[in-house]
């Protein structure tokens, strides 16, 4: 075995840890142990941005580092950006004894963890062994590197026959290369080989993989849930077991599983993020806020940092927020507006993005009543749908609830038409509009144009005949129009005829109107009018 000085000279070494003496003494212990070539991170960030800039041979970071990136979230970003080489090698160093808090990072595989306070002895003893053994699987590792599938197993298979001691670690990795590959097949007939000697908890996530791919679901099922009794802190599991529960529409499972993982390592953001979509989905929203509550604080600094958790997260309070000011309703607007706020600025040059915060911060002012403001955010929200060239259906139907809930009917019933003309609604899409166009009554409507025509009687009192017709076609296109309307529109399309000039387009529009109008019955009031109406159009039809 070479000594760990020759193992260290050259290399590329990054040490982390956020206490100044900790960095100094671990920088001053390495070059003891024959390190030439060490770089120091004082936090996360400032470690990914060495990682991004510099292939390095050893990371040796703490899992603790204060504010910002933790080791798991440098670990996860370095492998995610493919930063961290197979040939590279990663430490955990850790002061926490808690296994729920080391095993989010166990989950990205660093090469070997550290329990603080440690000496210079179990350093060496540590790093002679790792390194000992990557030296070792060089070969497997830079053909990893180079994605030379075909080439690492060919090196696995020669490893097995030749090098007995490294078989588990070379089985392992073999394993996982005919999975990525797709030869399903041949890694059940490994995983078995390896089972029959010996249980170990990879191999049996790695055959229940297999099965899973292979379409044997309930068998999967079965064995995950053996190797979960058996093993219950390989958190692995979990994910699969909930991946088969969503196959089969179970999401009530599918969500239960993922809060035992969860309560297994609790720091690992994707599953967080995960079991806040399904309970989401499940209307579990107390299990949906903690989740996505987590997901934005352990994304935030990381390569997983994504709208979508604020967003979530926002949604999942609204049922916290009401027009009772109490604390409740206090603690979830704020959380709320606050998420709102972080997207706004995160993501201000997504329109997308935008559009949703601003029709959450509607829906957070509404529950809160404060109409004003949550008018204003609808505003916004309108104005950023119209930048977007194809709005989802889901986008529409989200703004027309927004539409309504600031009582704005009359916009919300234009945007339902053009949903309702869209011949690629799905299932779900089509019932929320229907359940929406019953949120829509006519009396809301008529009372909306209503006032729209209560102001075009003031412009056709002033004269401005052209701003009067604007208003009162906007308030005529709606079928719950009602009579007063219908006729203040034809008056005012015939007395501008009289004044300016007679055209077939108006004439047109005045006959379409009287129709919609029908007989007027001579005990209506209405009545007289009326037929003065129909009289000067047919003078008006006779000089066209």
């Amino acid at each position: 075995m070479a000594n760990i000085e020759a193992m260290l000279a050259g290399k590329r070494i990054l040490a982390v840890d956020d206490l100044v003496e900790s960095r100094s003494a671990m920088k001053k212990m390495l070059i003891i142990l024959g390190a030439t070539n060490v770089d120091i991170a004082m936090d996360g960030d400032e470690a990914t941005e060495y990682i991004l800039n510099n292939d390095y041979d050893i990371v040796i970071s703490d899992y603790n580092l204060g504010r910002g990136r933790d080791g798991q979230q440098i670990l996860e970003e370095a492998r995610f950006i493919r930063r961290l080489k197979a040939t590279s090698t990663f430490i955990m160093l850790t002061g926490e004894n808690a296994m729920d808090m080391v095993m989010g990072a166990i989950e990205y595989e660093p090469d070997d963890y550290v329990t603080k306070p440690f000496t210079i002895d179990i350093m060496r003893q540590r790093l002679t062994r790792i390194l000992t053994t990557k030296e070792q699987l060089k070969p497997i590792n830079q053909a990893i590197d180079r994605q030379a599938k075909k080439e690492v197993l060919q090196l696995c298979k020669h490893y097995i026959e030749h090098k007995p001691r490294l078989k588990i670690r070379v089985e392992r990795i073999m394993g996982r290369t005919l999975m990525s590959m797709k030869r399903n097949e041949e890694a059940l007939a490994l995983y078995d080989s390896i089972l029959a000697d010996r249980e170990i908890n990879w191999a049996l996530l790695g055959k229940a993989t297999c099965l899973f791919h292979l379409g044997n679901i309930d068998e999967s099922k079965k064995l995950l849930e053996y190797t979960i009794k058996m093993h219950p802190k390989y958190v692995q599991c979990y994910d699969l077991l909930c991946k088969i529960h969503i196959k089969n529409k179970d999401l009530k499972s599918a969500q239960n599983v993922l809060l035992q993982g969860t309560n297994v390592s609790p720091k690992q953001v994707l599953r967080q993020m995960e079991l806040g979509r399904i309970a989401f989905a499940n209307k579990d929203m107390e299990v949906a806020e903690g989740a996505f509550r987590q997901s934005v604080k352990l994304a935030r600094h990381s390569c997983y940092c994504s709208a979508k958790n604020y967003l979530y997260f926002a949604k999942s309070l609204q049922r916290k927020i009401s027009t009772n000011n109490n604390r409740e309703a206090r603690s979830g607007s704020g959380d709320a507006l606050k998420a709102i706020d972080e997207v706004k600025t995160i993501y201000s040059d997504t329109p997308e993005y935008l559009l949703e915060a601003n029709l959450i911060e509607s829906t957070t002012y509404t529950n809160l009543g404060k109409e004003a403001d949550a008018k204003v955010a609808a505003e916004k929200a309108e104005n950023l749908l119209d930048t977007i060239n194809k709005p989802s259906n889901n986008q529409l139907l989200s703004m027309v609830n927004v539409f309504i809930a600031t009582k704005q009917h009359a916009k919300a019933q234009d945007l339902l038409g053009t949903v309702s003309a869209k011949d690629d609604l799905t299932r779900s899409e089509m019932k929320e509009l229907e359940r929406t166009k019953g949120e829509i009554n006519e009396h809301v409507v008529r009372q909306y144009t209503t006032d729209i025509n209560d102001k075009a009687i003031s412009f056709f009192e002033q004269g401005q005949l052209s701003q009067a017709i604007e208003l009162l076609d906007q308030a005529t296109s709606y079928k719950e129009a009602g009579l007063a309307v219908l006729l203040n529109a034809i008056q005012v399309k015939i007395t501008y005829m009289d004044q300016r000039e007679v055209s077939r387009k108006l004439v047109d529009e005045v006959n379409d109107l009287l129709r919609r109008v029908g007989d007027i019955p001579s005990n209506d009031e209405r009545h007289q009018r009326w037929q003065l109406l129909k009289k000067s159009q047919e003078r008006l039809v006779r000089m066209l």
